[in-house]
């Protein structure tokens, strides 16, 4: 069997499909952190080749070393270094028997939203980073402007701290320690983009485009076609780049972000149906009620009271 990019498994973490009707499902809220040999353990130290729909992952190696597979690129990392891996990139492991440290999983618009004052570091993290954490020589002046990659490995273990801790502001603090990191890895891909982008690459920045476009005027509920002229492609284009990251058609991602901001409101409001309907730029509260059912699964009602 000839292994193409439609056969690479869509994952939502690595052994967990996707569901739905093979589409990936947002959440309101989304940040997973696990240590790395609990899950490599589970499938003898290899994570085969596969990609995520719309999850960002950063890993952090303390101890041990790991083979990399990154879409055709192959190398080999060893301990005190952390990886990103952008949505839709091809990736695969294999870890040694003493491996350890950390992976961070979170979706995608919450790495926008997270870094919506610095959209310029958005596309900095379109492709993966391998940075090694060093500690800056003694009694050497640190630029304050240059990435510190020795301030990530504080910030990670800042991180795990907080994520398992149940003190108050507990999720205010992650969401902050997770924007440092975010921004750390940006200023360092910023530092060492060689200005040149691989066909994959350019198909991730217009998909980008694609998103921050739909998060401006989601409520206005924009066709298609204005959404490629403004991106300069076709529907078409648009459409097959939307299904070649996130397994997608370009109108489900619309509907997508629709969804999730439904779900935030049901989650964390008590305004009625109706209202929701008309912030989100719907007349016919019936009609956002079938459409929210269709692609959650359940009513709004039902969904507030399940998650609530």
């Amino acid at each position: 069997m000839i292994v193409t990019r439609e056969t690479i498994p869509v994952y939502r973490l690595y052994g967990e499909n996707i569901a739905m009707n093979g589409h990936a499902v947002q959440e309101p809220e989304f940040f997973h952190l696990e240590s790395i040999p609990s899950r490599s353990r589970l499938h003898d130290m290899h994570i085969q080749p596969h990609r995520h729909a719309n999850l960002f992952q950063l890993l952090y190696i303390t101890q041990g070393q790991a083979g990399i597979e990154f879409d055709d690129r192959q190398f080999t990392i060893g301990p005190q270094t952390m990886l990103t891996v952008p949505p839709g990139t091809v990736h695969g492991f294999r870890f040694s028997r003493d491996i350890d440290g950390w992976v961070i999983s979170l979706t995608d618009d919450h790495v926008r939203e997270i870094l919506a004052m610095v959209p310029r570091l958005n596309s900095c993290l379109d492709v993966p980073l391998c940075v090694p954490i060093t500690q800056p020589p003694a009694n050497t002046a640190q630029d304050t402007h240059q990435p510190c990659p020795a301030r990530a490995d504080f910030l990670i273990r800042q991180l795990v701290a907080e994520y398992h801790s149940h003190a108050i502001g507990r999720l205010f603090a992650l969401r902050n320690i997770i924007g440092l990191l975010l921004l750390e890895f940006g200023r360092h891909g910023a530092l060492h983009r060689d200005g040149r982008l691989s066909r994959q690459e350019q198909k991730n920045a217009k998909f980008r485009k694609f998103q921050n476009r739909i998060e401006n005027q989601y409520r206005q509920h924009r066709p298609l076609d204005y959404y490629a002229r403004e991106i300069g492609i076709t529907t078409t284009q648009l459409n097959r780049i939307c299904k070649d990251i996130v397994e997608m058609t370009a109108i489900e991602v619309v509907h997508n972000r629709l969804v999730l901001e439904a779900k935030r409101v049901l989650i964390y409001t008590d305004i009625n149906v109706q209202q929701i309907a008309d912030e989100l730029g719907y007349q016919d509260a019936g009609y956002f009620s079938r459409f929210f059912a269709k692609k959650a699964g359940m009513s709004p009602a039902r969904f507030r009271a399940l998650y609530r």
